[in-house]
C-alpha cells in the first residue's frame, strides 16, 4: 500500500486490483490513495460520472459477462440458419449454383462496408440511449424482417402476384435473393454492435476475458442452432409454419429479440457528449477511417503482415467451406437414399438439410469441445524456448506440452483442415460426411483463437505509455497512472457496477480492421472462382 498525496486536503478514493473504486473491493487488497484540492473539483468530477457512467448489471463477475455477451448468442444462432438452410433453399427456388455464389457475396460485401460504417457512426452518436444500443436494436429489426422475408417468399410473392404464372417463380428468386442481402447487411450491423458494446463496457484488464466469454457465446449459438435444425421442428411447432426454414425463422427472431433486448437492459450506457471524430459528416467520418486502413496496410509490422498472409490464403479455403458444407452433406444424402429408391418426402430440402445440420453440430461440439481443452495444452509464450529444443516422449503427457505453441497448434490446424477437404471425394455416406465436417472443427476453434492470440500478444508487447502521467503507483506488478491536469482532471472511474470511462488503444483496432480485411477480401476471389467451376460442372438442368 502506498499513500500518494499531491496537496492539502483529502478526498479518499479506494483503488483495487480489480480497478479504482468508490468503496472496498472485496475480491482485492485496496490501496488508499489520498487527493486534496481545495476546490473539490475531484468531488465534483466524480458526481458527474455517477450520474453518465457505463457499467453491466449483475450480482457477479459472471452473471455480467453472461449478460454482456449473450447476445452474440443469439446472433451467431440466427447465421447458424442462414449458413444452414441459405444455399438449399436458394437452390429450391431454381436459382443456379452458379448465381448462387454471386448472392454469397452479400457476406464479405456486407463485412467490408457495414462494419466500418457503423462502427463511424455509432462512435460519434449522441442519442440519449448510447452510442451502441440504437444500432443494435435497429439492426436486429431488419434480421427478423429479412428472416420472415426469406422463410416465407413464396408466400409473399404469391399473395401479391399470384401463384402459378412465370414471373412469381423469377419474383420468388429475385424476393430470396434481396431478403439474403438484407440479412447480411443487418447481422453485421448487430455484430458490429455487439463488439463494440463489449470492448465499451470492460476496461482493458478484462478485455480478454470478455473476448473468451463472447467465443463461448457463438460457440453456444451454433450448437444450439444446429441441434434445431437438426430436430424436425415442423412436428413440434406446427402453428410457426409448414417447412423446416420457416419454424427456424420464426424461432431465430424470438431468440434474436430476447437476447438482444436482455442486453439492452443490462448495459448502461454512458452518453456520448462530445464527437471523436474531427470530421462533422458521419460518412466522412467513415470514410476517414477506410483511408486510414488503408494507409496503414502499407506499414504493418512484419509479425501482423505474416498472420494477415497467413488468413488471407486459409480463409480461401474456409469460406466455401463454411456455405457449402450443409449443400454437399445434403447431395451426399440425396444420392445415397436415391440409390435405396426412397420415396422424397413433402419437405425433400428439409429432411436432406437436416441431415446436414447434424453434421454441422457435431462439428460445433467439436468446435466448442476443443476451444476449452486446447489452451491447456499450449506452453505459454516464451515457454518453449526456456524448455530446450530436444523432444522428449515424456512432453507428450505433460501440461502444457513444452514444444506445442500456438503458432505451431495453427500451422496443424491448416493440416488438418486440407487432409479434411481432400478425402471429402472418397465419402459416399452420411456417416462419412459427418466425420469429415466434425473433423473441421478442430480446425475452426483453433483458427477462431490463435491468430487473435499472436495479434493479441503481438499488440500487448509494443504497446506504449499513453500519455503524460505525473503519479505512478504500482502493485501486483500492475502500473495505474493517474493524469494531473489542473484544468481538466480526469480520474477513469469503474464503480461497483463494472463501469469504466476509458478507452482502449487505437492501434489495437486499426490492425484488427486491417487483419478483417485480409479475412474478407479472399471471400470475393473465392466467390467468382466458385461462380466459374460451377458454371463449367453444374448439370444442364438446375433443377437437379
Amino acid at each position: 500500500m502506498q499513500e500518494v498525496t499531491p496537496r492539502s486536503s483529502t478526498t479518499s478514493v479506494d483503488i483495487s486490483a480489480r480497478g479504482i473504486t468508490g468503496q472496498e473491493d472485496n475480491e482485492g487488497s485496496a490501496v488508499n490513495l489520498n487527493y486534496t484540492n481545495n476546490d473539490s473539483h475531484l468531488h465534483g468530477l466524480r458526481s458527474n460520472n455517477e450520474q453518465n457512467k457505463q457499467f453491466v448489471r449483475g450480482n457477479n463477475r459472471t452473471i455480467k459477462m453472461i449478460l454482456l455477451t449473450q447476445c452474440l448468442a443469439g446472433l451467431q444462432f440466427t447465421w447458424s440458419v442462414e449458413l444452414a438452410y441459405g444455399t438449399p433453399y436458394l437452390l429450391s427456388l431454381g436459382l443456379s449454383k452458379s448465381l448462387m455464389s454471386l448472392v454469397w457475396l452479400a457476406g464479405p460485401l456486407s463485412g467490408l462496408i457495414m462494419q466500418p460504417i457503423v462502427g463511424s457512426l455509432s462512435d460519434n452518436s449522441k442519442s440519449r440511449f448510447g452510442r451502441r444500443r440504437p444500432f443494435l436494436l435497429v439492426g436486429s429489426f431488419l434480421v427478423i424482417c429479412a428472416l420472415i422475408c426469406m422463410g416465407w417468399t413464396k408466400e409473399i410473392v404469391g399473395l401479391l402476384f399470384g401463384s402459378d404464372s412465370s414471373t412469381t417463380i423469377l419474383l420468388s428468386k429475385w424476393l430470396a435473393v434481396f431478403s439474403m442481402y438484407l440479412l447480411d447487411f443487418a447481422i453485421n450491423c448487430v455484430q458490429a454492435s455487439c463488439r463494440a458494446i463489449i470492448v465499451d463496457s470492460l476496461p482493458p484488464s478484462q478485455q480478454e476475458e470478455g473476448t473468451a466469454w463472447a467465443g463461448r457465446m457463438v460457440g453456444i449459438g451454433s450448437v444450439v442452432g444446429y441441434f434445431l435444425g437438426f430436430v424436425n421442428l415442423v412436428d413440434i411447432f406446427p402453428f410457426f409454419g409448414k417447412t423446416q426454414l420457416q419454424v427456424l425463422c420464426v424461432l431465430a427472431s424470438i431468440i434474436l429479440m430476447a437476447s438482444d433486448a436482455l442486453t439492452c437492459w443490462a448495459v448502461h450506457e454512458k452518453i456520448n457528449t462530445e464527437s471523436t471524430s474531427s470530421s462533422t459528416n458521419a460518412l466522412n467520418a467513415a470514410y476517414e477511417t477506410l483511408y486510414s486502413i488503408m494507409k496503414a496496410v502499407r506499414n504493418l509490422p512484419k509479425p501482423v503482415q505474416l498472420v494477415c498472409n497467413v488468413q488471407f490464403f486459409a480463409w480461401i479455403g474456409w469460406f466455401p467451406f463454411l456455405f457449402y458444407a450443409t449443400t454437399w452433406v445434403s447431395e451426399v444424402h440425396s444420392r445415397s437414399t436415391s440409390d435405396l429408391s426412397e420415396s422424397p418426402s413433402d419437405d425433400s430440402v428439409g429432411e436432406s438439410t437436416r441431415v446436414g445440420s447434424f453434421s454441422l453440430l457435431l462439428y460445433s461440439l467439436v468446435s466448442l469441445s476443443a476451444s476449452f481443452i486446447l489452451p491447456f495444452l499450449v506452453s505459454p509464450v516464451g515457454a518453449s524456448a526456456t524448455a530446450g529444443t530436444k523432444f522428449s516422449w515424456k512432453q507428450l503427457f505433460q501440461l502444457p506440452i513444452a514444444f506445442l505453441t500456438v503458432p505451431k497448434l495453427w500451422t496443424i490446424s491448416h493440416f488438418i483442415f486440407a487432409f479434411s477437404m481432400l478425402i471429402t471425394w472418397f465419402v459416399t455416406s452420411d456417416l462419412q460426411a459427418s466425420i469429415v465436417i466434425s473433423l473441421c472443427g478442430i480446425s475452426w476453434a483453433i483458427i477462431m483463437w490463435a491468430p487473435f492470440s499472436i495479434l493479441g500478444e503481438y499488440i500487448s508487447r509494443e504497446s506504449g505509455t499513453v500519455g503524460q502521467r505525473n503519479y505512478e503507483v504500482e502493485e501486483n506488478d500492475q502500473l495505474i497512472r493517474i493524469s494531473n491536469d489542473e484544468t481538466r482532471s480526469e480520474l477513469p472511474f469503474i464503480d461497483s457496477h463494472g463501469g469504466i470511462s476509458t478507452n482502449c488503444s487505437s492501434e489495437a483496432g486499426v490492425l484488427l480492421g486491417i487483419h478483417n480485411m485480409y479475412i474478407v477480401l479472399p471471400q470475393f476471389l473465392v466467390t467468382f472462382i466458385s461462380s466459374i467451376i460451377f458454371a463449367i460442372l453444374e448439370p444442364s438442368d438446375e433443377g437437379n
